[in-house]
């Protein structure tokens, strides 16, 4: 059980760096907001200036106390995915860390792939909530509703595409297979290389949550996950399952 010192590692680190930012003001000047109270909107006509200044005063009395949180919150919840990731895969050693599996079905992974997808839409809308909520924005903004908006669309009309690629990538493939199975390019090589790049997109967007937006954190990294999959899965078209050679091996 000593693979699951590693995620506790991350839990502990991230509540240290709670704490830690949690012990600190927030702002230099609790009153910093206060010269934008007075402000006419009646008769405003530049309110994107008004904004920009706002965010600048902001940005000039802000302390180290948010982005501590938000590491913090972030390497929390990429501890906490991890820990979900191991007990659903059955990880109990560094054995099956090193022999990990794809989803067991085609069907399994079609829908998990549907659902992970999806979860991006309600994490981001959280976020957007929790940062509103601590006043990250001016009240005067529209600070959450065009980008929740804009998030829901992207959601729901990338779902078909993502769906696709799935489809795709699964075609004349047997499941389950090994995340670090040989070659890293099979007979697949262009929906290799497609996932390749997605693979190194999926890095990055789980990197950016953990530093700056961590309910997108456990989306991503099961983003990650199944995108390993994938890569394994087109890689490996046309071999036979681990589930098929096993049974091969008994009959023998």
């Amino acid at each position: 059980m000593k693979v699951y010192l590693a995620p506790l590692f991350l839990l502990a680190v991230g509540a240290l760096l709670i704490l830690s930012g949690a012990a600190r003001p927030a702002y230099t000047h609790p009153d910093w907001q206060r010269r934008f109270d007075n402000v006419d909107f009646a008769t405003l006509t530049n309110f994107d200036s008004l904004t920009d200044e706002w965010f600048a005063a902001k940005a000039q009395a802000e302390t180290s106390r948010n982005r501590l949180m938000d590491v913090g919150m972030g390497v929390v919840a990429f501890g906490l995915g991890l820990l979900l990731l191991f007990a659903l895969k059955r990880v109990r050693s560094f054995h099956d860390l090193r022999s990990l599996q794809s989803p067991a079905t085609k069907y399994g992974f079609f829908v998990l792939s549907g659902v992970v997808w999806l979860s991006f839409i309600p994490a981001e809308w959280i976020w957007l909530a929790y940062t509103l909520g601590r006043g990250d924005s001016p009240w005067w903004a529209d600070s959450i509703g065009i980008p929740m908006y804009a998030v829901q669309r992207f959601g729901l009309v990338g779902l078909p595409v993502v769906l696709a690629g799935v489809l795709v990538t699964l075609r004349g493939t047997a499941l389950p297979v090994r995340l670090w199975s040989l070659p890293i390019l099979g007979p697949a090589y262009i929906v290799n290389i497609a996932l390749t790049i997605a693979i190194i997109l999926a890095l990055l967007v789980l990197l950016t949550g953990i530093v700056s937006e961590p309910f997108l954190v456990p989306s991503g990294l099961f983003t990650f996950y199944l995108l390993l999959s994938g890569r394994a899965a087109a890689a490996s078209r046309g071999a036979p399952s681990n589930k098929r050679l096993k049974l091969a091996a008994r009959v023998d």
